[in-house]
């Protein structure tokens, strides 16, 4: 009974209390131990701490500094290209978009700044029509040098929903620009010459007026037109008949209805010339010329009336203000995918004079309609590129020039282009091997297989100046593989036809074309790299050794063309005589093909001579110790030179040249000239030989004026330069791009 009562005593709580009491008491002063040990750690470690000495190096830094250019950076183990572009300053607004913040201000969507009486929808004033349509343009070309369309165009709040616009000349403007942003979008993409720096196509779900067809817009353009003339002729009419009238604010309504009037028309022809470069197969082309040229003669009454506009205001913190229906920050979180920068948008004046040189870029570029020979548009699409069009100009030249997966829409571009540099016996007229089907079906594959290579070559001169280098790299690689078939083609035509004209020859025959188009590559390559100024002066000298080298092999390329050529001649004579008028047609084009090719081998001499002047100077430098060159830990020659060749090594034909092949060249060049003055007199000779070339071939090649300008200018330098001119000098010389973009200028200094 005892035992089962006190089973049943309910708990001591006091005794539970005063043992958690000590328990806790305990884990406290396990804590503070533990505190105090690390604490006395801690101090310890502190104890033994470095202590740094800082020197203040603002100084030392600035008169580094200075002496680099604008532009150039220094190198180091640690801090290189990529260190360098990834040193973005934070919370800078050009490059942290994200500081352009909206706090200080509420930013209103179209339709609730109307409500709020911010924006007008109709009864605009000239002045105001003006100002929207020019800053409206300013946008579109600004989207056009690649920054994205919602922080371009659609920061025109107008832009988001037109339809509710009641004023029909600004309703038919945004429509009408709408459907252009809509039809350039299109262009580009299908174009494909386009990088991330170039072009921005994503639209973030705004709505592009689909609703509205193509004619229907140019219509609605059209009855602007005609109510701005009705607003017009009263107002003509009151200068005349009423002489009492305020005559200057009557004529400064008439001109501020008549430049609203010259944009509407400009805008007008601007969209209808994109509407009929889209039409299949070029059929557009020559409405799109009269279109474009009206356009042209509209540009100079817009640039005369852009003051008339309203004009931004800027805002307290200096920043470009917006005018009425612009909201720079309405579309700030949405950033393309790219790197954020800060979009600054065209001024009025430079939109417009874009604007010039655009229409005029679409003038040029549909003359190429008239030319059929594979050698002439590729021709046509390089001196293009070296003006450094815009993406859109860009894109349409490679719709035009590329149709139905044809060059200019024709099947037989690429035979009629080998047949007119070189006319091998497989595809020449009246061929022993015509009849052939072996012979044929070896010459149609080859022909099918090089198409693609010729349509890589035309796709990378779309692309921007920079990028065409990296595009020219890897089509190298494609032109090596069409060489080898080229040769295994030639070896197997040679076969047959030997047997039936055994006193002609196959070889080499489409072997040549494909190293001509190889030669060009690589020369290019070569040239674009001083283009981009991705050489230093201390590499100059290799550089020109090797064009030398490249322009030594054209020559020699240009040389078997001629006389397959003048083989193919010779057979057709012996085939059917001397006489009838169609042979003498023949052999008329045969002639001027090798003209062609003659003042094509000498444009190329006077260049080869042009290198060897340079090399020749350079030497005579180095002579004078006026080179400076890197130090080694920075990276040895021979690694330099071997990554500017790099691509090369995929070409068998011509054969690479190696960092060996160069240094027994420079070798011998400095055993045979020990005093810089006969390398300067060397270098003088070269040039005039040059000179005395590119006088003669002054009309074979648009830059040849040029050339001839850098040699006359370069010769008389090497001859001061043979005379002691500036001998004692230790300032190394300086080499000017600014007349040519390859081939520099050398000044003394």
């Amino acid at each position: 009974m005892a035992d089962s009562e006190t089973r049943d005593e309910p708990p001591n709580e006091t005794d539970d209390i005063n043992e958690n009491s000590d328990d806790l008491s305990a884990l406290t002063s396990e804590v503070v131990s533990g505190v105090e040990s690390i604490t006395k750690t801690l101090s310890k470690l502190g104890a033994n701490e470095p202590q740094y000495n800082w020197d203040d190096i603002t100084d030392n830094f600035t008169v580094a500094a200075s002496e680099l250019k604008l532009g150039e950076l220094v190198h180091d183990n640690i801090f290189g290209l990529f260190e360098a572009m990834s040193a973005i300053e934070m919370m800078d607004p050009k490059m942290d978009a994200g500081m352009l913040c909206n706090k200080a201000k509420k930013v209103l969507q179209f339709e609730p700044a109307v409500k709020a009486g911010l924006v007008k929808i109709k009864d605009l004033s000239p002045d105001e029509l003006i100002g929207i349509m020019d800053e409206l343009i300013a946008c579109l070309v600004t989207w056009l040098d690649g920054h994205s369309l919602v922080q371009t165009v659609f920061t025109c709040l107008y832009m988001h929903n037109p339809f509710i616009i009641e004023d029909s000349c600004l309703k038919a403007f945004c429509i009408a620009m709408l459907k252009s942003c809509d039809i350039i979008k299109s262009i580009v993409n299908r174009a494909q010459v386009f990088e991330e720096e170039d072009f921005q196509s994503i639209t973030y779900g705004f709505k592009m007026a689909a609703q509205v067809t193509e004619t229907r817009a140019a219509g609605m353009l059209k009855e602007a037109e005609e109510e701005v003339g009705r607003k017009v002729k009263p107002l003509k009419t009151t200068l005349r008949e009423e002489p009492n009238c305020d005559s200057e604010l009557v004529q400064s309504q008439v001109k501020g209805y008549e430049a609203v009037l010259a944009r509407l028309k400009f805008y007008k022809s601007f969209y209808l010339t994109l509407v009929a470069l889209e039409k299949s197969e070029g059929s557009g082309v020559p409405t799109a010329k009269q279109l474009l040229n009206t356009a042209l003669n509209l540009i100079e009454p817009i640039r005369k009336t852009v003051g008339l506009g309203i004009q931004p205001v800027p805002t307290a913190d200096n920043r470009q203000g917006s005018i009425m229906g612009f909201e720079p920050l309405v579309n700030q979180r949405l950033l393309p995918p790219s790197f954020p920068r800060y979009t600054a948008i065209f001024g009025r004046h430079q939109a417009i004079d874009y604007t010039e040189a655009m229409v005029k870029r679409f003038l040029h570029i549909c003359d190429v309609v008239n030319y059929g020979s594979l050698h002439i548009v590729i021709d046509f699409i390089s001196e293009f590129s070296k003006k450094r069009p815009c993406v859109l100009t860009r894109s349409y030249l490679q719709l035009l020039v590329w149709q139905n997966n044809h060059l200019l829409g024709k099947a037989e571009t690429i035979r009629d282009a080998i047949r007119a540099f070189n006319s091998p016996p497989s595809i020449a007229e009246k061929s022993s091997l015509s009849t052939n089907p072996k012979a044929n079906d070896l010459a149609d594959s080859f022909i099918s297989r090089a198409a693609r290579p010729v349509k890589s070559i035309i796709h990378a001169l779309g692309h921007n100046r920079a990028r065409q280098r990296d595009k020219l790299a890897h089509i190298l690689e494609e032109f090596a593989a069409l060489q080898d078939e080229a040769d295994k083609v030639d070896a197997q035509l040679h076969t047959l036809l030997i047997k039936v004209e055994p006193q002609r020859q196959h070889f080499a025959c489409f072997g040549s074309w494909v190293l001509y188009h190889t030669l060009n590559i690589m020369i290019q390559y070569l040239l674009s790299g001083f283009e981009l100024e991705l050489y230093s002066p201390h590499e100059y000298h290799y550089v020109f050794w090797y064009l030398d080298f490249l322009f030594g092999w054209h020559m020699t390329c240009l040389n078997r063309a001629e006389k397959l050529l003048q083989a193919q001649e010779t057979a057709l004579e012996q085939k059917s005589g001397r006489s009838g008028k169609k042979n003498k047609k023949k052999k008329k084009a045969s002639e001027k093909a090798i003209q062609e090719h003659q003042g094509m081998w000498h444009l190329y001499q006077g260049m080869r001579h042009l290198c060897q002047g340079y090399l020749r100077a350079i030497e005579g430098f180095e002579l004078q110790e006026k080179t400076r060159k890197p130090a080694d830990k920075f990276g040895s020659e021979q690694l330099r030179f071997e990554r500017r060749f790099l691509p090369f090594q995929a070409v068998d034909t011509p054969q690479p040249m190696y960092y060996p092949h160069y240094k027994e060249y420079s070798c011998m060049s400095k055993v045979n000239s020990s005093q810089s003055t006969d390398l300067f007199v060397m270098a003088s000779n070269a040039f005039q030989q040059a000179k005395s070339i590119f006088e003669v071939v002054n009309n074979v090649h648009t830059e040849v004026a040029l050339l001839l300008k850098v040699t006359k200018t370069n010769l008389v330098v090497t001859k001061l330069a043979a005379g002691g001119h500036k001998h004692d000098s230790k300032n190394p010389p300086e080499f000017d791009f600014q007349c040519h973009r390859a081939f520099p200028i050398i000044k003394l200094k």
